[in-house]
């Protein structure tokens, strides 16, 4: 047979639960948060975009967000750097090299001087030495545009075939060796031709041929020096980059309303980001990544470390909150007062609230990923993230454990003195003054920040669910209106409720737990039994039990109530979260052990379901619900012993405790067996103190009657005031608070202890 297909309505419904799971899950808290960061970032850090093309009209007055170098101007001013450099050029000797090609042409010359010679000498080969030097003089003169006198071609042509071989050489070599080492001008040539005749000598050649040799290499030589274009550039360029930028700096008017765009104003607007969708996609994508680093960050604190992250559902959004109602404060600090937002940044109410709420780590975790995102939203600034770090961190300590809505003066000591200190250190090292004379903005900081943080309290214990120590202070205030309701329309309960919350919280501060979270949920355990106060033998005193009326299945429906009636008071009184808990798990599924044993007696021959005589649960889920059902267990059984000795106690206490294990009533907690212990021996002692042995105080006689016909009062006043109690409470039936409560052995207690 094929299994039945979910109907469409299932379907929706299903996918309803998914999106609603998932809404409310730590993923959907981060995503949301990285998504709003990055919105209130990016408002203060991204610039507006700017439609405008050259040559159009600006529809508004355009600022700097941040200072850039104006490249238009600034290449202006490096080409005109460059141009007039350029045209001064060729005064400047270093722009000039030795060029090689005069030495090979002055070479030529040389050479050329002895081919004439040789070519007048073949010509000539008979005559006389004289008409050679004519000849080669001619020669050269038409072809060579080189003067040597007739005299010193006569003297070369003389000279013997070696002679005249050496000279060529030494005369060719020389020339070429001067015009290629040597940077010769109009000026030094003078100098350099004076050394010629002692380089001709050093090369060994013959006296007589030094000097016309000499003039014919000094007739050769000329200036060997260009005009190097390489160098010339190179220069140029190094000229061009002793320019100084040109700099646009953060809220100077780039354009105005009614200007012409130019081709500057574009260039600049492209620069800061304003034109163009990929400057603006490049910037989105920067603050996204900052926001989740910094989510991330938190994100996987919580992760690794589960035990300290805070495990109501709504405690993660009340985290997200206060760190994105800081991020908005600061950008708007930012755009109203940027010489003093760094200052100002209420860094510590973010802090202070998680921190009262939460828990002191969560704060410290935050305030580091809150502080980075600041240093993000005031560009880089590096004194905006230190000052919110340390404010954040001063208060997140002077936030954890107050008590006292007066002792949150110290938080704004706290957070001056840490901005005070990072104004003046940061102002010193860094050289700025400016930030030293500033330090006092730390109070300012501090004051915001408290005043921001009691006024928040409220709306966020209320809104989240969650309780602040305060609100608990508030809660435990005798004058509470469910309190007084609870003294006096039941008042065996009430102080029954008061001895578990002195159990409770002693027995929370052994094993590490919320001890005040603990003593407020014991008062309010029981409120459920103001509904129906004497089915509850504590609150019958001497009227009649109505149980012995009715059935042991309604009495148990009547018994097992009181949780249910309790948890809608919480919600009538506005009670936090936590306290509703422990009056809705201070039973867990625990047995209504009296009556289910009097039904199975009366009831044999029906099938008794022992869950019908269970409390609807559910089991403790902290540790502080907890000490509370132990607690009040305890409490009961105790009390309801005729002569509690101290080994009864003892025996009382640690039998409680392992029914209480043994029936799975402590398996959803995170209680271990060291601190069962621990809470063991804090009943103990607590109990012990108050079920000690008193010494009876003899009746003592009266000589007179007394004015109450005869009864002596005097020695029970004695006796009360000797035992540190008034006449007006031993009236009231304080002094003794078992004798208020009754024999909890009569029928309709509601403890399942035994």
């Amino acid at each position: 047979m094929p299994l039945a297909q979910p109907s469409r309505k299932e379907n929706l419904h299903g996918f309803g639960e998914s999106i609603k799971a998932f809404l409310s899950s730590r993923i959907a808290v981060a995503l949301a948060t990285v998504i709003l960061g990055s919105l209130i970032v990016a408002s203060a850090l991204l610039p507006q975009s700017v439609a405008l093309e050259k040559g159009q009209f600006a529809k508004r007055d355009i600022q700097a967000q941040r200072t850039i170098v104006n490249r238009v101007a600034t290449e202006k001013l490096r080409e005109e750097a460059r141009r007039v450099y350029l045209k001064n050029a060729p005064s400047f000797p270093d722009n000039y090299e030795i060029n090689q090609s005069y030495s090979y042409m002055a070479e030529e010359t040389v050479e050329s001087v002895f081919d004439a010679i040789s070519s007048a000498s073949r010509e000539i080969p008979e005559g006389d030495i004289e008409v050679i030097a004519q000849h080669a003089a001619g020669i050269i003169a038409d072809d060579m545009g080189i003067v040597a006198s007739e005299a010193d071609l006569a003297l070369l042509a003389s000279m013997n075939e070696m002679e005249y071989e050496d000279a060529r050489e030494a005369a060719a070599a020389l020339v070429g060796s001067v015009m290629r080492e040597n940077r010769i001008t109009d000026d030094n040539l003078q100098t350099i031709a004076a050394g010629i005749p002692g380089a001709l000598s050093d090369r060994g050649l013959p006296d007589e041929c030094v000097e016309p040799v000499s003039r014919l290499v000094i007739s050769a030589i000329r200036p060997n020096l260009s005009l190097s274009l390489a160098k010339v550039e190179k220069a140029a360029e190094e000229e061009a980059d002793l320019v100084q930028p040109v700099y646009v700096q953060k809220g100077q008017n780039i354009i105005r309303r009614g200007e012409l765009a130019t081709e500057e104003t574009i260039e600049i607007l492209k620069d800061l980001g304003l034109l163009g969708a990929r400057g603006s996609i490049l910037g989105w994508v920067g603050v996204i990544s900052f926001t989740a680093l910094a989510v991330g960050y938190t994100g996987v604190y919580i992760k690794s470390f589960p035990a300290r992250a805070p495990r109501e559902r709504g405690m993660l959004s009340l985290v997200a909150i206060a760190g994105l109602l800081v991020l908005l404060l600061g950008s708007i600090l930012v755009s109203l007062t940027p010489d003093y937002a760094a200052y100002l940044v209420p860094a510590a109410f973010a802090t202070m609230v998680i921190s009262f709420l939460a828990s002191l780590e969560i704060a410290l975790v935050v305030n580091l990923s809150v502080a980075a995102l600041i240093g993000v939203l005031f560009r880089g600034n590096m004194f905006a993230m230190l000052a919110s770090l340390a404010a954040g961190a001063a208060g997140a300590y002077a936030a954890h454990d107050l008590h006292e809505r007066s002792s949150m003066t110290r938080a704004v000591l706290a957070v001056g003195v840490s901005v005070a200190t990072v104004s003046v250190c940061y102002g010193l090292g860094f050289g700025e003054p400016e930030i030293v004379s500033r330090w006092y903005l730390g109070f300012v900081n501090g004051i915001i920040s408290t005043v921001m943080t009691l006024g928040s309290l409220p709306f966020f214990e209320t809104l989240f669910g969650v309780s602040s120590s305060l609100r608990l202070l508030e809660l435990s205030n005798p004058g509470h209106p469910l309190l007084r309701r609870l003294l006096l329309e039941a008042p065996g309960t009430y102080h029954h409720s008061i001895l578990v919350g002195n159990l409770g919280e002693t027995a929370a501060q052994a094993i590490g737990a919320d001890a005040l979270l603990v003593r407020v949920g014991a008062l309010y355990h029981d409120c459920g039994k103001l509904k129906r106060p004497y089915f509850f033998a504590e609150n019958q005193f001497a009227q009649a039990n109505p149980h012995d009326k009715i059935s042991p299945a309604l009495s148990t429906l009547v018994i097992t109530s009181h949780v249910k009636d309790g948890v809608e008071l919480a919600k009538q009184y506005k009670l936090p979260a936590p306290v509703a808990g422990m009056i809705q798990q201070h039973h867990g599924t625990g047995l209504v052990s009296f009556f289910y044993a009097r039904a199975s007696e009366s009831e044999r021959d029906l099938c008794i379901d022992e869950k019908d005589f269970r409390y609807p649960g559910p089991k403790p889920q902290t540790r502080e619900a907890a000490v509370v059902m132990l607690a009040d267990s305890v409490e009961a059984a105790v009390r309801s012993m005729s002569d509690p000795s101290s080994w009864q106690v003892k025996n009382a206490v640690r039998k409680i405790i392992r029914e209480k294990l043994n029936d799975g009533q402590l398996d959803e907690c995170d209680l271990t067996l060291r601190e069962l212990n621990e809470i063991e021996n804090a009943f103990i002692n607590v109990l012990s103190g108050v079920y000690h042995e008193r010494v009876e105080y003899p009746e003592l006689p009266s000589n007179e009657p007394s004015a109450n016909g005869g009864r002596d009062t005097a020695g029970s006043s004695a006796r009360d005031e000797a035992a540190g109690l008034s006449s007006k409470q031993a009236a009231s039936g304080e002094t003794d608070t078992r004798s208020a409560i009754g024999d909890r052995k009569t029928l309709g207690r509601d403890e399942n202890a035994r």
